[in-house]
């Protein structure tokens, strides 16, 4: 994980699912809440706090570390996102964004 994390570039970032990444053919990847962290070692730990299910987002040396699930439709997506004080949610069909 920590060797994953140290290989990102900046603006680049994957979804885990049980730490390993995925790809998800449709659906949606929404967050209910995430952390930042200055370090690959501190953004492990938090992954590792979220049981290797999370998005992970490196810009300008953060690592944004966001506990997310991926849901079936549009509707409950959007629904945890306002929820949860996101800006958007993402449909996997074409990587996409949707403000909440």
């Amino acid at each position: 994980m920590l060797e994953m994390l140290k290989n990102l570039k900046n603006h680049e970032g994957a979804t885990l699912r049980k730490y390993g990444a995925v790809n998800y053919k449709s659906g949606w990847q929404v967050a209910d809440y995430g952390v930042e962290c200055k370090t690959a070692e501190a953004a492990a730990e938090a992954i590792r706090k979220m049981n290797g299910s999370c998005g992970i987002w490196l810009e300008n040396g953060i690592y944004y570390i966001d506990h997310s699930m991926h849901v079936k439709t549009k509707k409950e997506a959007l629904r945890i996102g306002r929820e949860n004080n996101q800006i958007s949610i993402l449909k996997w069909a074409d990587m996409s964004l949707v403000y909440c």
